[in-house]
C-alpha cells in the first residue's frame, strides 16, 4: 500500500520512508563495496524507486534480485532488508500473508543479529499487516512492542509512528477515546521535529475520527490541514489523497460541486504520478458527480478516459 489509505485511514508503516530498509553504504567508508554487496544496494534502491512510483512488480523483480544477491555471499543484514522490502510490496498489493510470511523472516535474522532498529520495524510492519487481516489485538501488541524498541533508542520520528498505528488498532477495536490518545500523541511528537508529512497522516486519522463522530468542522479542519502540511513539502503522492480524502468529504455532505473539484485536482496529481490505480479511482467519482451535476458530456468524456486506461490494445 503506498500510503494506503482506506476511507481515510493513514497507516504510518505503508510508506517507503518508515517500510523499506535501504541500504546506504556510509559517505564516509575509505573502503570499496565488495561486488555483490555493492550489486545488492543498487538492486534495493532500484526497487526503492519503482516501489515509490506505484510500480510494484518492477520493484519486486529488483527487490527478489537484491535478495539472490545477498544470499549469495550469506550477507545476513542485506537478507533481512530484502525480505523485508519484498514484504512491503506483498502488503501494498493485499497480499497480506505473504507479507507477514517475508516480515517474520526478516525478524527472525534481524532477533538473530541483535538489530533493534530492523525488530522494531519489522513489529511494526507485522502489526501493520496483522491490522489489514482484521486482528487488531493482536496487531495492538506489535505496535506496543516497537514502541517500546523505539522509547529506549529515543527515535522521535519512529515512536511518533508507532503511536499513528496504535491509534489505528484502537479505533478497529472501537476505542475511540484511546484512538484520539493515540493520534494527539504522535502529532505532537511530529510537530516536535517539523516531519510535516507525519503530522499530516496524523491529521487525516484525525479527521476520519472527527467525521465518525458527526463534528463536521472539526473534520473538515483536519483534513484540510492534512493538505497544508503535505503541500509543505510538495509530498505529491499525499497531497492526491489529501485531495480525494476532501472530495470525500463533501460528496458525503451533498456538496457536489466542492467534492468535484477535489476529485479534479486529485486526477491531475495522480496523473503525474502515475498511480493507475487512482487515476481510476478518480475517473470513477468525476464521472459520477459530473452525471449527478447534469453534465452528461462531461460524464461521457470521463467515462471514455477510464475505457482507454482499462481495455488492452489491440
Amino acid at each position: 500500500m503506498v500510503s494506503k489509505a482506506s476511507g481515510s485511514i493513514f497507516l504510518n508503516a505503508i510508506f517507503l520512508s518508515t517500510l523499506l530498509l535501504v541500504s546506504s553504504n556510509g559517505c564516509a567508508s575509505p573502503q570499496p563495496i565488495p561486488k555483490f554487496r555493492a550489486r545488492a544496494i543498487d538492486l534495493d534502491r532500484k526497487g526503492a524507486e519503482f516501489f515509490h512510483r506505484g510500480q510494484y512488480a518492477k520493484a519486486l523483480s529488483y527487490f527478489q534480485k537484491a535478495l539472490q544477491a545477498n544470499e549469495s555471499i550469506d550477507h545476513r543484514e542485506g537478507v533481512a532488508l530484502s525480505l523485508n522490502n519484498i514484504g512491503t510490496v506483498y502488503q501494498s498489493t493485499g497480499e497480506y500473508v505473504r507479507a507477514l510470511d517475508y516480515y517474520q523472516r526478516s525478524l527472525g535474522i534481524h532477533s538473530e543479529l541483535g538489530n533493534e532498529e530492523g525488530q522494531s520495524l519489522n513489529l511494526n510492519n507485522i502489526g501493520s499487516v496483522t491490522l489489514s487481516l482484521k486482528k487488531p489485538p493482536a496487531a495492538l501488541e506489535f505496535f506496543q512492542k516497537a514502541l517500546a524498541i523505539e522509547e529506549k533508542k529515543g527515535n522521535v520520528k519512529a515512536q511518533a509512528i508507532r503511536w499513528n498505528n496504535m491509534g489505528l488498532a484502537y479505533r478497529a477495536l472501537g476505542q475511540d477515546d484511546r484512538a484520539l490518545e493515540c493520534y494527539l500523541r504522535a502529532k505532537k511528537l511530529n510537530e516536535k521535529i517539523n516531519h510535516f508529512g507525519g503530522i499530516a497522516d496524523n491529521l487525516n486519522n484525525l479527521g476520519a475520527l472527527y467525521e465518525s463522530q458527526k463534528e463536521y468542522p472539526r473534520a473538515l479542519e483536519a483534513f484540510q490541514g492534512a493538505l497544508e502540511m503535505d503541500k509543505k513539502i510538495e509530498n505529491s503522492v499525499g497531497i492526491s489523497m489529501d485531495l480525494a480524502n476532501l472530495g470525500r468529504f463533501f460528496e458525503a455532505k451533498g456538496e457536489k460541486e466542492k467534492a468535484l473539484d477535489y476529485y479534479l485536482r486529485a486526477w491531475r496529481v495522480n496523473e503525474y504520478l502515475g498511480f493507475k490505480e487512482r487515476i481510476l479511482q478518480d475517473l470513477s467519482k468525476i464521472a459520477s458527480l459530473y452525471e449527478a451535476l447534469g453534465k452528461p458530456e462531461e460524464a461521457r468524456n470521463f467515462r471514455q478516459r477510464t475505457q482507454e486506461l482499462t481495455v488492452p490494445p489491440k
